[in-house]
């Protein structure tokens, strides 16, 4: 009975239990984590993914533009002159050296641009003071292109149009 009595006086402590389920989960996390961190390692026994070999694609040139400004053109309808246009558009071509060559050219391609359109409507059929643009942009390609003796020209863009 004595060894009772000294038991009831000695105060319990529950320190060691903490740190012992404090360790235990220390002990989980940081084995859980290596076991991860080898999973993730090793693959989980997949084998690597060819090396698919690069697609070889060409370099996407940027288009050059020439711009040019107050292209004047007669208006005629039934070879009278009912007013004129000042044009103003942009000439697309691939490269440097096609743009230097159409800049070199361009006072031929204004002349070109006015004996033509001198004898050749730039209007609609049914309204000759309405511009057909879409007439327009393929005849300034097409004779852009035979001044420069070559397709360099690729696009043709009216910028603004104005009639007076």
């Amino acid at each position: 009975m004595v060894d009772e009595d000294k038991g009831e006086d000695v105060p319990k402590s529950g320190g060691g239990k903490k740190l012992l389920i404090i360790g235990l989960l220390a002990g989980l996390i940081i084995g859980g984590g290596g076991a991860a961190g080898a999973l993730i390692m090793m693959g989980g026994g997949e084998h690597p993914p060819e090396p698919v070999p690069p697609v070889k694609e060409e370099p996407k040139k940027d288009p050059h533009f020439v711009k040019v400004e107050r292209v004047t053109l007669p208006v005629i309808h039934k070879n009278r002159i009912l007013g004129n246009a000042q044009i103003d558009f942009s000439l697309e071509v691939e490269d440097n050296d096609s743009k230097m060559a159409l800049i070199r050219d361009l006072p031929e391609i204004r002349d070109s641009l006015l004996r033509h359109y001198s004898v050749t409507p730039i209007g609609k059929e049914g309204n000759p003071r309405n511009i057909d643009y879409a007439g327009l942009k393929e005849t300034v390609k097409k004779l852009s292109n035979d001044v420069l003796k070559n397709d360099m020209v690729k696009r043709v863009m009216i910028v603004q149009a104005r009639y007076f």
